[in-house]
């Protein structure tokens, strides 16, 4: 780190520091972890500042919160976000949707495209067409750097704000009494001028929102059926949402008016959504038994799906096997297939789940949640030679964390073991972990065997990731 920082250094590393003091289970993260930002002879928040901070924002938030880990849910929200964000102004800004553990409902977009929705938001929203408008609306905050022109406008205030949200959701996860206190103290502390730029961007974000979804296929009335939904619920008080959204009858008029007559014919709705709905509904379940165990009957696919999850949950696998089967020969969503494949690995049933993966994988090539659980299953069953075959051939198209993940498991399980090191320093270098990439590199580096071309190849990674950290 330089010795002589700038004043939005300083202020950016100040807030963000108390931050950390005030908040005990930020304990692991050290000052010196801070990322240096902005250069002292510019007088804006430049777009190498707000990727610095973006990627200590999302490592603060994946070292204290806890994330909705499950490739299905993630993929379907990365590719619903990934369909809205073509369709607006970034189109060509690499985006990380991420879903929280959490059941207050609330969604924000923190700095450098990072979008987070909480889990109780997901669930609160009745079809695909609501929780895209709020996804729309966080995209249409990061295309606009209304992050960004906050600062140049207010500069200290902005920083702090955006320390004392941070502050809010991380609390809000562990006491929401707490959480709206600290809010509600940096609100209450922050200049007028700061509070009305915050309203021009929601009326603004709303605005292209609208356009975003109607552009994406998507029925924008979502987002006014959301809006009424949550000002039924008690108004701003009570909602997590509210307090960094500010939302009143006036802005969801104003929403209603800018959607077209033609715009309303467009589906409100997917099978995607209903179907991970249900499953998020499951995993984030403290008491799955009570949907396991449930004596009504089933009121459809979707709610047998939804009980057939949660026997898998509790170890019932048997039982989830026979639900599956019901349902599998009457709706051909893939999820229903993969469900039923880990149920009959659960209940040792190893082959019938192989089978059943391969034609899933014959019939969905490139989809990742299939691809993944295709190739764990042949790296648990000796089969890890396939498995890298298949996860290799999916990076040329998707180069995401899991499957480095996922292929440095086969690649272990095969012997390969300066191979398996490279894989999880891919990981960790994607995921903006770029210390623990570097370590991964110099062991495979080490490892005997590793080849000249190897040793060379893993040497430049490591350079790049070195120029990178000095930028």
């Amino acid at each position: 780190m330089t010795q002589h920082f700038s004043h939005l250094e300083r202020w950016v590393k100040t807030a963000l520091f108390s931050l950390l003091l005030a908040l005990p289970f930020w304990s692991n993260i050290s000052h010196s972890e801070l990322p240096t930002l902005g250069d002292p002879t510019l007088g804006s928040f430049s777009t190498r500042d707000e990727v610095k901070l973006g990627q200590a924002f999302y490592h603060t938030l994946r070292a204290n919160l806890e994330f909705v880990e499950d490739t299905q849910m993630n993929h379907y929200l990365r590719s619903l976000g990934q369909k809205l964000v073509s369709h607006s102004d970034t189109a060509g800004q690499p985006f990380r949707f991420f879903i929280i553990n959490s059941p207050g409902i609330n969604a924000f977009a923190g700095p450098d495209a990072h979008i987070g929705i909480n889990s109780g938001l997901f669930l609160e929203a009745a079809n695909e067409s609501q929780l895209a408008s709020v996804m729309a609306h966080e995209i249409s905050h990061i295309s606009q750097r209304h992050l960004a022109r906050a600062i140049d406008e207010s500069g200290n205030s902005a920083i702090a704000s955006f320390a004392t949200v941070l502050a809010a959701i991380l609390l809000g996860s562990q006491d929401s009494q707490a959480g709206q206190a600290v809010l509600l103290t940096g609100i209450a502390g922050a200049q007028q001028a700061s509070l009305n730029f915050t309203r021009s961007n929601e009326y603004e974000a709303d605005r292209i929102g609208i356009g975003i979804l109607a552009e994406a296929g998507i029925n924008p009335l979502g987002m006014v059926e959301f809006f009424e939904t949550l000002l039924a619920q008690g108004g701003g008080s009570s909602i997590e949402y509210l307090r960094t959204h500010p939302l009143n009858v006036n802005r969801v008029s104003e929403a209603k008016d800018r959607i077209k007559a033609n715009q309303l014919k467009l589906p409100n709705d997917s099978d995607d959504f209903r179907f991970a709905r249900a499953r998020l509904a499951v995993l984030t379940n403290r008491h799955p038994i009570s949907i396991a165990e449930n004596t009504a009957p089933a009121t459809g696919i979707i709610d047998t799906y939804k009980r057939a999850i949660a026997l898998i949950k509790i170890s019932k696998p048997e039982k989830a096997v026979t639900l599956l089967k019901s349902i599998s020969d009457k709706h051909n969503h893939p999820w229903i297939k993969l469900a039923l494949a880990e149920a009959y690995t659960q209940s040792n049933q190893g082959e019938a789940a192989l089978k059943l993966l391969a034609r899933l994988s014959a019939l969905y090539p490139g989809y990742l949640p299939v691809t993944l659980a295709y190739a764990n299953n042949l790296t648990s069953n000796s089969r890890a030679q396939e498995s890298i075959g298949l996860l290799k051939h999916q990076l040329q198209s998707d180069d995401d964390p899991v499957i480095h993940k996922a292929l440095a498991r086969a690649y272990f399980v095969n012997g390969q073991i300066s191979a398996a090191l490279e894989s999880t320093g891919n990981q960790y270098a994607k995921e903006g972990y770029i210390e623990l990439a570097l370590q991964q590199y110099e062991s495979a580096i080490q490892q005997p065997g590793t080849s000249h071309t190897t040793r060379q190849r893993l040497k430049t990674k490591k350079q790049e990731l070195k120029a990178r950290i000095q930028q």
